[in-house]
């Protein structure tokens, strides 16, 4: 696997010459992650489902894009009961609360929201967050800020007097088409999965934005 060092900033080809068809056509895609307060670099490879353990449940979520996707609880019996018809995203505790993110982005429609989830210890029900207004593809958590990304903006998602709000940060990737997969933030940058190699952004200067790709060896 790749390290941070493997990489080095190149320039962002301009849309539709000959590198950019390069790079979208490009069938290595780079996923992110932090491991031991570590980065982690590897193949990126599309997950249509995943699962989070809850106490003894398992709370599962799957996403096959246009022909959508459910939520469901799993109980110790294998009782399951579905509780969302959607394109689930990603399934997190937060602040001492369950959440998870529905999203889908398909032809026109680039619709998102943020969902928590209650469980009584009996019955779970759903509390709709916030309209995102976009799809979400992947979160981060750092110094207790939620940063989410979608395939054109980062944003946070934020408490403010009880109600979640939605502030963008950095709007229009000019990296979008490359297809963002994942988000940490490491060393003081925002680190981006894509197709191709990784987007670097600067924590403190959201300004200082560059492409990363393998060194040629």
């Amino acid at each position: 696997m790749p390290i941070w060092n493997d990489f080095i900033n190149v320039a962002i080809p301009n849309a539709g010459s000959g590198k950019w068809f390069q790079i979208i056509n490009n069938s290595k895609q780079y996923c992110v992650e932090i491991k031991n307060e570590e980065l982690l670099i590897s193949r990126y490879r599309e997950k249509h489902c995943l699962q989070y353990d809850y106490l003894d449940l398992k709370i599962i979520g799957t996403d096959y894009g246009e022909w959508g996707g459910e939520l469901k609880v799993v109980s110790p019996d294998s009782t399951e009961i579905v509780l969302k018809k959607c394109n689930v995203k990603s399934i997190f505790e937060y602040e001492g609360n369950l959440y998870f993110l529905e999203g889908l982005e398909h032809l026109y429609l680039n619709t998102g929201y943020l969902h928590q989830l209650i469980y009584d210890g009996i019955h779970f029900s759903i509390r709709e967050c916030l309209d995102l207004k976009e799809c979400p593809i992947a979160f981060h958590i750092f110094n207790n800020q939620l940063y989410v990304i979608s395939s054109v903006n980062l944003f946070t998602l934020s408490v403010e007097n009880g109600s979640f709000k939605k502030n963008i940060i950095f709007n229009n990737f000019p990296f979008n088409a490359f297809v963002p997969n994942s988000l940490i933030v490491y060393k003081g940058n925002f680190i981006i999965g894509m197709r191709g190699g990784l987007g670097r952004i600067d924590y403190e200067n959201i300004k200082n934005v560059q492409y990363m790709q393998l060194k040629k060896i």
